[in-house]
């Protein structure tokens, strides 16, 4: 049997995965095992009741360690779980109605749940949306509220009081998680591939029915001249979000692929930055981009300070933390020294201007993860492609330097001069 003792000692030596048995003291009733993962920050452990019936294997995570003691996860599995395992045909389906509702609000933290599990990138995001932020979608429909009840007009009440506020593009994505939630429950009750299904009552999605609006999917154009470039260069502080806006100014990856690089993934010797596949928006494949020489500096500078773990950790206890990425928008919101921007229409700059420095489109589609996605290239092109990349972001980090930085320092030395 398993003692705290020993599974906080797993906990601060796990370097991949581990999987801690509680034991297994009656035959035919399952085991309760502990699940710890190495994650970015701390890592994440997780209690699983296990068990094999006629033949099939069968999982089902039961709650968080240490939100879960070791004596409540005992407990759990002791009345929940294996009375189950021993007398029901499928306990698979048994156990993932342990006191689920098809509710609204059951249905939303399955979905996240999910999400989760499969360590998907927006799962933090959309809980927020679906559950916990001031205009949730699950207080909006009626958390206990069935989920097969649900009517287009229901979906609409919501999406109509956002754009009231003003708020197109909130709407519009609560729209969107609302669909992928219901969609989510019409399928999981057939999906084969697992053994938990759960009937949600859900006989159409009743989001399907109620359009998009066209308002809030402007295509945005915004990008920063040199000229702007400098001067928003010029203004960035030694802040960390400041580093950020360095960094995809210089390199043009997206803003929460930057945000969540660690100090591990920076040759700084090589000049290469390899984001592994989890980091990437595809999540499937991993990128590897060449560095101009000013971004080398930047990241010399952070991996002195943080070492290999995290570049850009946020605070401790803040909501930033939870949600796993740095708020950047607040800070270049404060930006006064040109016309407004977004961080991500600094990604839009980077193409732009890297055309001016006389790099192609392909190559700059290659640095940005926009290439390779036809069928020939996904499935049959290998090339790295490094050098031409690597003799491009040379090329890009002279025109920075003449462009922006030199610039920059000019409007610096008016300053003092005044």
């Amino acid at each position: 049997m398993l003692t705290k003792t020993q599974i906080d000692a797993a906990i601060r030596a796990c370097k991949g995965e581990t999987i801690l048995n509680d034991g297994a003291r009656e035959r035919g009733g399952g085991s309760l095992k502990l699940r710890i993962r190495k994650t970015n920050s701390t890592p994440s452990a997780v209690w699983v009741a296990t068990w094999k019936k006629n033949g099939r294997r069968g999982s089902k995570d039961i709650g968080r360690y240490p939100d879960l003691s070791l004596v409540d996860a005992r407990e759990k599995f002791k009345e929940d779980i294996k009375p189950l395992v021993k007398t029901v045909a499928r306990p698979a389906v048994a156990i993932a109605a342990i006191g689920t509702k098809p509710t609204v609000e059951n249905l939303f933290t399955q979905y996240v749940a999910h999400l989760k599990a499969r360590e998907a990138g927006a799962a933090h995001h959309i809980e927020q949306v679906l559950l916990l932020g001031k205009y949730n979608a699950a207080d909006a429909l009626g958390r206990k509220t069935l989920a097969g009840d649900v009517t287009p007009s229901d979906i609409r009440a919501p999406l109509a009081a956002a754009a009231k506020r003003g708020a197109l593009r909130t709407a519009d994505i609560l729209r969107t998680y609302m669909s992928s939630a219901f969609g989510w429950g019409m399928k999981s009750e057939n999906d084969y591939t697992t053994e938990a299904n759960y009937d949600w009552g859900i006989k159409s999605n009743p989001v399907a029915a109620v359009p998009r609006d066209a308002r809030a999917n402007k295509t945005r154009e915004r990008n920063l001249t040199a000229t702007e470039m400098a001067s928003v260069w010029a203004a960035l502080s030694e802040e960390g979000s400041a580093d950020v806006v360095r960094l995809v100014m210089l390199c043009g990856q997206r803003v929460q692929e930057t945000i969540k690089v660690d100090g591990c993934e920076v040759d700084t010797v090589t000049a290469l930055w390899h984001m592994p596949a989890h980091k990437t928006k595809g999540r499937k494949r991993p990128h590897t981009i060449p560095l101009p020489p000013q971004a080398v500096e930047i990241f010399k500078r952070l991996k002195r300070w943080r070492g290999d773990g995290q570049l850009f950790p946020a605070r401790k206890g803040s909501t930033a933390e939870r949600m796993g990425f740095l708020s950047v928008s607040h800070y270049v919101a404060g930006l006064k020294c040109c016309a407004p921007f977004q961080p991500r229409d600094l990604r839009r700059t980077w193409k732009s201007r890297t055309a001016d420095a006389g790099v192609d489109r392909f190559t700059r589609d290659l640095i940005q993860q926009h290439a390779k996605n036809d069928t020939g290239s996904k499935y049959y092109d290998m090339a790295s492609y490094l050098p031409q990349m690597r003799a491009a972001m040379t090329k890009w980090g002279v025109w920075f330097e003449n462009n922006v930085v030199k610039a920059a320092k000019k409007k610096d030395d008016t300053k003092m001069a005044a």
